[in-house]
């Protein structure tokens, strides 16, 4: 059984709009002009096309790497 980041980079592996997730503390400024709740060691994950401004409102928090890519897959993609 494939794990949900394994499942979101299959779904994620022709669109121009690639999974990112950090954690909060690495993108402090970005979650608080979001508006969402600013938590340093939770994850924080959005879609975004490498090298163009296009991008996903930031989902988060999380609590792993794993929840926050289900969310995405949840968000953008389908089953």
């Amino acid at each position: 059984m494939q794990t949900a980041i394994e499942r979101l980079k299959e779904a994620a592996k022709d669109s121009f709009m690639k999974p990112q997730s950090y954690m909060g503390a690495d993108i402090q400024e970005a979650i608080m002009e979001a508006g969402l709740d600013l938590e340093d060691d939770k994850v924080y994950a959005r879609l975004s096309a490498p090298g163009y401004l296009d991008c996903t409102d930031w989902s988060g928090p999380f609590d792993t790497t794993e929840e926050a890519a289900q969310a995405l897959l949840d968000l953008y993609f389908e089953d």
